[in-house]
């Protein structure tokens, strides 16, 4: 059930905020200066939270041994052994990773075709999405790692991509609202001068 309301806060985030920028005329270039310094504000919120959390768990360090099926052995039989500290340094440099992919697709967008919506879009939805993740729920809210917070971690259902939730989908939606602007009629903006290690054992 958390799940699909989940799924329902980012659509409800995704279309809300496409109407609000289309009726408050945000795509003009008046406003880009500031959409720019929000989304780079924003960026640097995550991956400054994303040191932080990396930072608390190499103080924590858990050496608990952590084993379970490799997801990315296809049809074959596998298994990755680690521990969780290992595990969830893993999953902050994929979330590091995943939000720079980010950055470089909607910047990419905004500067060779001047499209607002990505930029706002992506302001909103990665702080939403960090806030939901494993990591930030378990190292700063302090909930235990269990149910659905115990590990692995795992997309909760297929469609993710489609509506940016999970972070290691960003980039795919980014790619999806970046082309939802392409159908828009936005105004081109000038970009001038506003300016773990893991071992794997087979079966």
């Amino acid at each position: 059930m958390a799940g699909m309301q989940d799924q329902v806060l980012q659509l409800v985030v995704i279309f809300g905020t496409m109407h609000v920028v289309k009726k408050a005329g945000l795509e003009s270039p008046e406003y880009a200066p500031l959409i720019r310094a929000a989304y780079g504000i924003t960026t640097a919120v995550i991956l400054g939270l994303t040191f932080y959390i990396k930072g608390l768990i190499q103080k924590r360090n858990d050496t608990t041994a952590l084993e379970y099926d490799d997801p990315s052995a296809g049809g074959q039989q596998g298994r990755i052994v680690t521990t969780v500290s290992r595990y969830d340094i893993g999953e902050v440099a994929k979330l590091q990773k995943s939000s720079m992919f980010t950055a470089a697709i909607v910047m990419f967008m905004h500067f060779k075709f001047g499209y607002i919506q990505p930029l706002i879009l992506q302001s909103l939805l990665p702080i939403l999405n960090l806030f939901k993740s494993p990591l930030f729920q378990i190292y700063i809210l302090g909930k235990p790692a269990t149910d659905s917070l115990k590990r692995p971690w795992v997309p909760e259902n297929p469609f993710a991509a489609l509506t940016g939730a999970g972070n290691r989908d960003e980039p795919a939606a980014a790619a999806i609202t970046a082309g939802s602007a392409a159908q828009e009629d936005s105004a081109p903006v000038s970009p001038s001068s506003d300016s773990n290690a893991e071992t794997r054992k087979d079966k």
